[in-house]
């Protein structure tokens, strides 16, 4: 199959056949680490440390639309008890923090909160302005145009579930789309429910729906900090795949040392 020029169809609506081709033109890479493991798959990967260069201390959501910043979560956050991000947030020096056009997790925020769910992305400004307001630090909307993926169209197979507050997949063009979900420490619970909303997403409406199969999961790979941290961060989301069945795929690496 001819592989799609993202370029041109990176900001426009895609129809159903776009859709199953964006799918299709990842097979090839995700089949290699299906087969290989993430771990030896990332070994090959002569460029692997340009995806854990320092950036800026920046607070983005986890979809895979907004790669870069050092910490990603839902919504920015959004979905979290607010004392906890403002406390989590000010202890990592974060130095701004951004909202997205079609954000899902202000959706989910809406809905929670019996909300106008057409003014999402409304919602979604005015929280991240309000918790920047309260750090003293800047604020930026990312607009559609912005963003790596299509608009209204998730294209992540995969979720990096990422210890180092560093990862980038963006910087390694062998690596997959995928959301990015930052580990904090201090909210096991919102770690797991990140990746499960990731999940979530892929396989509904807005993402890859029933193309997520058995024999093509939804991967999540975890990236720790050594051996142990691997272990502990799989063993943290090993519910998913009771809750999910075979239709999600944990797997993992180890940050390369500088």
């Amino acid at each position: 199959m001819e592989k799609m020029d993202i370029k041109q169809t990176l900001h426009e609506k895609l129809s159903p056949e776009e859709i199953v081709k964006f799918f299709e033109q990842q097979d090839s890479i995700l089949q290699e680490i299906k087969e290989k493991g993430f771990s030896a798959y990332t070994e090959t990967l002569t460029n692997l440390t340009e995806a854990f260069k320092e950036k800026t201390k920046s607070v983005c959501c986890m979809d895979e639309g907004t790669p870069g910043g050092c910490f990603h979560t839902a919504g920015s956050g959004i979905l979290r008890d607010k004392s906890e991000v403002l406390d989590y947030y000010r202890k990592a020096g974060v130095t701004e923090i951004t909202s997205h056009d079609g954000c899902g997790a202000a959706g989910l925020y809406a809905k929670a909160n019996g909300l106008d769910a057409s003014k999402a992305d409304e919602y979604g400004k005015e929280w991240s302005q309000a918790i920047a307001r309260e750090l003293g630090v800047s604020y930026r909307h990312i607009i559609a145009e912005e963003m790596h993926r299509p608009e209204g169209q998730h294209i992540a197979r995969v979720a990096y579930y990422d210890n180092t507050g560093k990862f980038d997949y963006s910087k390694v063009k062998e690596l997959p789309v995928g959301f990015i979900i930052s580990h904090d420490v201090q909210s096991l619970k919102d770690n797991v429910d990140d990746a499960m909303i990731s999940f979530n997403i892929a396989t509904g409406g807005h993402g890859f729906g029933e193309l997520i199969t058995e024999e093509k999961p939804f991967i999540i790979c975890v990236i720790g900090k050594d051996e142990n941290d691997l272990e502990k961060l799989k063993s943290e989301l090993s519910g998913l795949t009771e809750h999910f069945g075979k239709k999600v795929k944990i797997d993992g690496f180890i940050c390369p040392k500088e």
